[in-house]
C-alpha cells in the first residue's frame, strides 16, 4: 500500500505487544512473556517486509502497544531500521513513540532521538501513588514528572500525557489537581480517558466479585465537563472527545483515524484501513502471529472486512462526531440527519448548519447515543 501525491496521507502504526505486567483496566492486546520479544520482533520485521514496499510514502509513524519503550535496544533498533528502510517519510513527519515513565532514561532518550522519533506519548495516568498502585502501574507520580523533564531536556518538545479520570472514590478537586500538575509540566497535548470496566480485565473481575467499586458515570461526567471548560479557559482546544492540545499541536496520526485516512497496522492485534471500504485486523495472539508470519503463510493470521455503504456510514458517524469539526454534510449521503438528531439539536447539545453536525456542551457526554440515533437511516 503506497500513497501518492493525490492520495490522503498514509499513517503507519506498529503494535508492540508486550508489557512488564498487566494494568487492571487494560483490554489491549499484550503479553508479559518478555522472553518472546526477539522472536515476535522477527515476525514484525517480516510483516514490514511483506506489506511495506520500498519507498512507501508516509506522513506519520506511530509505535504503540503494549509498551514499545520496554524493547531492548537491539530489538528496538532492528525493528526501526526495517521500517525506515521501507518508508519515505514526509518532511516534518510526526513520529510518535508510546513510553512509560519508568523507561525514560538518558540513554533511552538518546536512542529514541537517534532512531528519528520526534514525539513521545507518556503513560502517566495519575500523579498520585495510591491511584497508581490501584491501577497496577509500575511508576510513582514523581517518576512521571522526572521523565517529562528529562525528555524535554533531551530535546523532545512535542509530548502528550495520558491521564485517567472518573476513578472510584475520586473527587472533582482531585481531578483538578491532576490536570494542574500535568499543565505545569508545559507539554502541548493531553489525552484524558474515562475509566471504563472492559470485559476480561482484572478490574471487571474485581467489580463482579464486589472487591472493587465500579466507576460512576456522574463522577466521570463532572471531570469531563470541567476539563473541557478548563482547556478552553487556557486557550487550548478540545479537538476530539478525549484529546486536548495547544493550537497547532494536535496529534496528526490519531487525527488521521478520525478523518478516515488510510493507515497500515503492523504487528499482532494491529488494524489497517485503506481509506475506502477495506479493513484488516491481525490476530491478537503472539504465537499464532509469529508462527504464521515467519512461515510465510498467506492467511490465518489476519482477517479482511469489506464494509458495505451502510457500515461505512456508521463508521464515519462514530469517528467524526468525536471531532470538534463534527460530521460534514457530505457524509450524510442523502440521509435526513437533522430529523434523526432533532432531539439533541433541540436540547442545545448539537449544532446543525451548512457545514454539518457537531456536538457542543453536554452533548459531548452523549456522543455514542447520538451516533446510534443515525444508524437506522437509509440513504
Amino acid at each position: 500500500m503506497i500513497s501518492d501525491a493525490s492520495a490522503p496521507p498514509l499513517g503507519v502504526y506498529v503494535h508492540v505487544p508486550f508489557c512488564r505486567h498487566a494494568c487492571r483496566y487494560c483490554d489491549f492486546h499484550f503479553s508479559t512473556l518478555l522472553k518472546q520479544i526477539p522472536e515476535v520482533v522477527d515476525a514484525i520485521v517480516r510483516e514490514v517486509e511483506l506489506r511495506l514496499p520500498f519507498d512507501t510514502q508516509a506522513s506519520t509513524l506511530y509505535w504503540g502497544g503494549g509498551t514499545p519503550s520496554l524493547l531492548p535496544d537491539a530489538d528496538f533498533t532492528r525493528l526501526n531500521e526495517a521500517l525506515r528502510s521501507r518508508l519515505r517519510l514526509d518532511s516534518g513527519a510526526e513520529c510518535t513513540l508510546e513510553v512509560n515513565p519508568e523507561d525514560v532514561t538518558n540513554s533511552s532518550l538518546a536512542l529514541w532521538r537517534r532512531a528519528g522519533f520526534n514525539r513521545l506519548s507518556v503513560g502517566v495516568q495519575s500523579f498520585r501513588d495510591d491511584r497508581l498502585d490501584w491501577m497496577g502501574r509500575a511508576h510513582r507520580g514523581v517518576d512521571a514528572e522526572v521523565a517529562v523533564r528529562r525528555a524535554q531536556d533531551a530535546g523532545f518538545s512535542s509530548m502528550s500525557l495520558d491521564l485517567i479520570y472518573g476513578l472510584p472514590g475520586s473527587s472533582l478537586g482531585e481531578w483538578q489537581e491532576q490536570v494542574g500538575r500535568a499543565m505545569e509540566l508545559g507539554t502541548p497535548h493531553l489525552s484524558a480517558y474515562a475509566l471504563t470496566v472492559e470485559p476480561r480485565t482484572a478490574l471487571a473481575h474485581d467489580v463482579a466479585k464486589g472487591r472493587s467499586e465500579a466507576p460512576r458515570d456522574e463522577r466521570a461526567a463532572e471531570d469531563f465537563l470541567w476539563l473541557r471548560s478548563e482547556v478552553e479557559r487556557l486557550g487550548w482546544e478540545g479537538y476530539e472527545v478525549s484529546n486536548y492540545a495547544r493550537p497547532g499541536c494536535r496529534a496528526k496520526h490519531n487525527s488521521s483515524y478520525w478523518q478516515g485516512s488510510p493507515y497500515v497496522g503492523i504487528g499482532p492485534g494491529a488494524h489497517s484501513y485503506d481509506g475506502h471500504r477495506l479493513r484488516r485486523s491481525n490476530v491478537r495472539n503472539n504465537s499464532l502471529y509469529q508462527g504464521a508470519v515467519l512461515a510465510n503463510k498467506e492467511s490465518g493470521w489476519f482477517d479482511l472486512e469489506q464494509l458495505s455503504d451502510q457500515e461505512h456510514f456508521h463508521e464515519q458517524v462514530l469517528t467524526q462526531l468525536r471531532r470538534v469539526e463534527g460530521l460534514p454534510r457530505s457524509a450524510a449521503g442523502g440521509r435526513n440527519l437533522s430529523e434523526a438528531w432533532s432531539k439533541w439539536i433541540g436540547m442545545g447539545y448539537m449544532v446543525s448548519d451548512e457545514l454539518g453536525w457537531r456536538l457542543q456542551g453536554e452533548g459531548w457526554l452523549w456522543v455514542d447515543a447520538v451516533a446510534s440515533d443515525a444508524f437506522g437511516l437509509e440513504s
